[in-house]
């Protein structure tokens, strides 16, 4: 039996469009092997609200044990490493378009952040972080009266 891959028929508005766009995803798309191991990047999304900063990012098949969120220097690092499980090792015909190996990622935090307050929760493949900001302080405005 012959594994397909199935690939829809698309027009692209232009050629150079869509090469492009494959270029900017492909690091994404694919593990990359840097001195014998695999990395690979994990999705993420960050949501700007008035209250807080809410850090998302998509590690399916991961458990909170496999990740660490460290901040040093108003710097937040999220890694952690995702393995390969063989289940059946005898099967020569396995094919697989997961990915594995280690990540990395990183982000400056603002100045209104109140690193104390950081928390971090994971759910069904998916880590959030609820960054809380600081109140913002409205300047004093002061009337003066004109004579």
């Amino acid at each position: 039996m012959k594994l397909i891959t199935w690939s829809p028929i698309t027009r692209p508005t232009s050629m150079f469009n869509e090469i492009d766009s494959w270029f900017n995803n492909i690091s994404s798309d694919f593990p990359s092997f840097v001195e014998g191991q695999s990395l690979w990047k994990p999705r993420f999304e960050v949501l700007d609200t008035n209250s807080a900063y809410r850090l998302r990012a998509e590690l399916p098949g991961m458990v909170k044990k496999d990740v660490n969120i460290e901040i040093s220097d108003n710097l937040l690092t999220i890694s952690g490493k995702k393995t390969y499980e063989n289940k059946n090792p005898n099967n020569e015909n396995n094919y697989s378009e997961f990915s594995y190996g280690k990540f990395s990622r990183s982000f400056n935090l603002p100045e209104d952040v109140k690193e104390d307050g950081i928390k971090a929760s994971m759910k069904d493949g998916v880590l959030a972080l609820e960054i809380p900001r600081m109140e913002q302080i409205k300047p004093e405005i002061k009337k003066i009266s004109i004579k």
